[in-house]
C-alpha cells in the first residue's frame, strides 16, 4: 500500500508540471511539495516499520551512509538551489532554463541523486523495503522525467530542443562543453 503512494506522488508531480504550462493556478503549485511530502512520509513509515534483513561490516555501512548523505545533499542542491527556488516553485511557470552546474552534465541529474540516496540508504540500513522503494522511485522518476523531457519542458522553456541536443538525458557528460 505504501508503495502505491509513491505513484500518487509522481502523478502529483505531473499535474504540477501540467499546471505550469496551462493555467498556473496557485493551488496546484502546491502539488510538487505534496508529492515530496508523500515520498518523505512513505520513507519514514518504511524505516519505522521495517527491520534490517542483512548487514555489512561497520566500515562499509559508514561508507554507504556517507555516500547516501552526499547523494541527498546533491539532490537538495539540484532541486532547490541550482535553479531559482522562487521562480520554479513559488511563481510557477516563470523560471528560466538552467544549463549550468549539474544541469550541464545531464538534463535530469536529480534522478541519479534520488536513486543514489535511496540505494545507499537501503544498503547502509540493511532494509530490503528501502531497496524496493529505491527501485519504485527510480522507475517512477524516469517515467516522470521522460514526460518532462518530451512534453512539458519543450513548452515551458525556450531553446529546450537545443539543450536536448547538447546535453545527455540521464548519464552525465563530464567533458566540458564549449559555450556558443
Amino acid at each position: 500500500m505504501l508503495y502505491l503512494l509513491i505513484i500518487l506522488a509522481f502523478v502529483l508531480f505531473v499535474l504540477y508540471d501540467y499546471n505550469q504550462i496551462m493555467n498556473n493556478y496557485r493551488l496546484l503549485r502546491s502539488f510538487f511539495f505534496l508529492g515530496v511530502s508523500i515520498i518523505a512520509l512513505v520513507t519514514v513509515g518504511l524505516i519505522i516499520t521495517s527491520e534490517a534483513s542483512f548487514t555489512f561490516a561497520l566500515p562499509l555501512r559508514i561508507a554507504f551512509y556517507v555516500a547516501g548523505v552526499i547523494c541527498f545533499m546533491f539532490l537538495i542542491h539540484t532541486l532547490f538551489f541550482a535553479i531559482k527556488f522562487e521562480d520554479a516553485y513559488i511563481n510557477g511557470s516563470k523560471q528560466k532554463l538552467c544549463t549550468t552546474g549539474v544541469f550541464a552534465l545531464c538534463r535530469h541529474p536529480g534522478v541519479l541523486f534520488l536513486s543514489g540516496a535511496y540505494l545507499f540508504a537501503g544498503l547502509a540500513t540493511g532494509r530490503v523495503e528501502i531497496l524496493w522503494l529505491c527501485l519504485i522511485l527510480t522507475f517512477c522518476n524516469i517515467a516522470y522525467v521522460t514526460i518532462q523531457d518530451m512534453y512539458t519542458f519543450p513548452i515551458l522553456f525556450d531553446k529546450y530542443s537545443e539543450y536536448k541536443e547538447s546535453t545527455p538525458f540521464l548519464i552525465p557528460n563530464f567533458q566540458r562543453r564549449e559555450e556558443k
